[in-house]
């Protein structure tokens, strides 16, 4: 398993850049299913948790009303599980190195989100172990009660906002762009964005929102296309594509 060489804040979060962590995404792509960079393809998220990173994994409901679907233990300790109802709460123990993930999440339907939320927890365990580690006397709590605990709620699954005011939100923030970087290499990325065109018999470019009928209507078969060729969401698709300025709103193609 690559580690990633960067330089961490007074809390140990790490100073790295949305550049820097597309590279390391493709550095840690590379060395685990190299193929995944020659065409765009399904990354074996499986695979990747249990054998690349020798993670465990737990099917537990982790909140009773389901705002938090998963969670990362960097430490061994107690968190508090519900019954099947959401209403009896059950402590369990939990070790270092393990993914808890809703149960409801490993339905069909949500087969994008569950992709997506592992590798959301992915991206925690390899940017993440040094600000929640026991050493770490000036780390940001989690969620729960065992501060050496990270958690996401799962009603978003990759968030556009920049904006980070405070180290949990920028934790949130590095693991939502690392794990879309790692499903959606940039260099794969590339080629099914080419393929696009190429099966439309139009050249490839920026896609400008408001600038035409077929920019327009580019704007919603892109994510779709990108979804299916990466078995992500469209949501993940479309917010990946902005942030690479693949497509872009009118009124903001002047800065770009």
């Amino acid at each position: 398993m690559l580690q990633l060489n960067t330089t961490y804040s007074f809390t140990q979060v790490p100073y790295i850049t949305y550049d820097a962590l597309d590279q390391f995404a493709e550095a840690v792509v590379r060395d685990f299913m190299p193929e995944c960079l020659s065409e765009p393809t399904i990354l074996d998220v499986g695979r990747f948790v249990e054998f690349y990173l020798d993670m465990d994994v737990e099917y537990k409901r982790i909140s009773c009303d389901r705002k938090v679907m998963a969670m990362t233990a960097f430490n061994t300790g107690i968190v508090q599980v519900f019954d099947d109802r959401g209403v009896e709460p059950i402590p369990f123990i939990v070790h270092e190195g393990t993914i808890i993930i809703d149960p409801t999440l490993m339905q069909k339907r949500n087969r994008a989100r569950q992709r997506f939320t592992f590798m959301h927890e992915s991206s925690h365990w390899l940017l993440h172990r040094k600000a929640f580690s026991v050493d770490n006397q000036f780390g940001t709590p989690g969620v729960f009660e065992n501060q050496y605990l990270a958690a996401k709620e799962g009603r978003i699954d990759y968030c556009r906002s920049q904006n980070e005011r405070n180290d949990s939100e920028r934790i949130e923030r590095q693991a939502d762009f690392l794990s879309s970087a790692l499903l959606m290499p940039k260099s794969t990325l590339r080629m099914a964005f080419k393929d696009f065109f190429f099966y439309r018999n139009d050249k490839p470019r920026a896609i400008i929102r408001g600038k035409s009928e077929t920019d327009n209507q580019y704007s919603r078969l892109l994510p779709e296309f990108i979804a299916d060729r990466f078995g992500v969401s469209k949501r993940a698709a479309m917010i990946r594509l902005e942030k690479l300025g693949a497509i872009v709103d009118r009124h903001q193609w002047g800065y770009c």
